[in-house]
């Protein structure tokens, strides 16, 4: 069985707009309930680094979609 991969990238917070204490959390729910409405499945939920200034400071959830594909 062969497989496709989606990944959705949600910002912790807006540019420029404060956000509410689990607005980003909250956000990720909604994304994971809509692709799954489409068909796929939560595979992972990974908060990255940012890599540009090298520090340890996470910027958004990267979350990870999984679809089996039809051959």
């Amino acid at each position: 069985m062969k497989y496709e991969y989606k990944f959705v990238e949600v910002p912790l917070r807006e540019k420029g707009y404060k956000t509410e204490l689990g607005g980003g959390f909250n956000r990720c729910k909604e994304v994971i309930a809509e692709e799954a409405a489409n068909g796929w499945r939560l595979k992972q939920v990974v908060i990255p680094a940012n890599e540009r200034t090298g520090v340890a400071v996470p910027y958004c959830y990267q979350i990870i979609f999984e679809k089996s594909i039809q051959e």
